[in-house]
């Protein structure tokens, strides 16, 4: 079983689509994780891909941090851009929390979006 200390080592990641307009607009707003700091939410229009969730979300903002962080754990859904082998070849290289199939997602940062 895991304590406190186990899960301060998690990195919660999440995503969430906003639709603008009528005409479908949709963007998805993805919020770099941080510790107790803001940053700024990195907005994705169209279709979110495995191979654009690696070359514009993992590869330039998730990996440096997981990098400055000694034995962190990346947690993500199971959204399909998450489960794509570009996604996770890529994130090999990272200590990654399992999350079966057909989990509740426990992320505390999708009530943020709420």
């Amino acid at each position: 079983m895991w304590n406190v200390t186990d899960w301060q080592k998690v990195v919660f990641s999440d995503e969430s689509r906003f639709v603008l307009g009528t005409d479908d607009n949709r963007v998805r707003v993805w919020r770099r994780p941080a510790y107790d700091s803001r940053f700024t939410l990195i907005v994705m229009r169209g279709t979110l891909t495995g191979q654009r969730y690696v070359d514009d979300i993992i590869r330039p903002h998730v990996g440096p941090f997981l990098n400055g962080l000694p034995g962190a754990i990346f947690q993500q859904d199971n959204a399909r851009p998450h489960t794509a082998r570009v996604a996770q070849d890529f994130l090999h290289h990272f200590q990654t929390l399992p999350w079966p199939a057909r989990s509740p997602n426990l992320s505390p940062v999708d009530h943020v979006w709420d």
